[in-house]
């Protein structure tokens, strides 16, 4: 998980939510509590992949359309997560190490990375944007009533 995948998931949330309205990039901002640069990262990308609309313009702004609440959430997992390409270097050791450890640890690593990826797309598969809203409508829900 990374903010990005956050932010796509509270971003689709909103817009579900406010469905027949449209949020200008600084109203949707405030409203979701993110960072303006951080969140037209992302609505660019949601757009781009046709899980929003933007109206450009004065006037304009995002809104859900008709595929928002059925995105799986595996989706967006594999688009800001997965696809993310990081320069970063995530495994230690060294193909060329005299020992074995060493030799073969970034080997074994990454089938063990292959494996959360999998479960990880497994999870979210079972969940949509609506599934989300309905859970956070029900956390609600029980905290009113305590």
């Amino acid at each position: 998980m990374n903010l990005e995948f956050n932010i796509s998931v509270h971003v689709l949330s909103f817009l579900t939510k406010h469905r027949y309205e449209h949020f200008s990039s600084q109203e949707l901002a405030q409203l979701t509590c993110l960072n303006p640069v951080q969140l037209r990262r992302v609505t660019t990308v949601l757009n781009n992949h046709g899980f929003i609309d933007a109206l450009r313009g004065q006037g304009g702004g995002y809104r859900a359309n008709n595929t928002t609440p059925t995105i799986k959430l595996s989706t967006l997992y594999q688009l800001f997560v997965v696809d993310k390409t990081s320069s970063q270097r995530i495994f230690t050791g060294n193909e060329q190490s005299h020992c074995a450890i060493s030799r073969n640890f970034a080997h074994t690593m990454a089938n063990y990375k292959e494996q959360e990826i999998a479960l990880m797309l497994d999870f979210y598969n079972k969940l949509t944007v609506s599934d989300v809203i309905k859970e956070i409508i029900k956390e609600e829900t029980t905290h009113v009533t305590l």
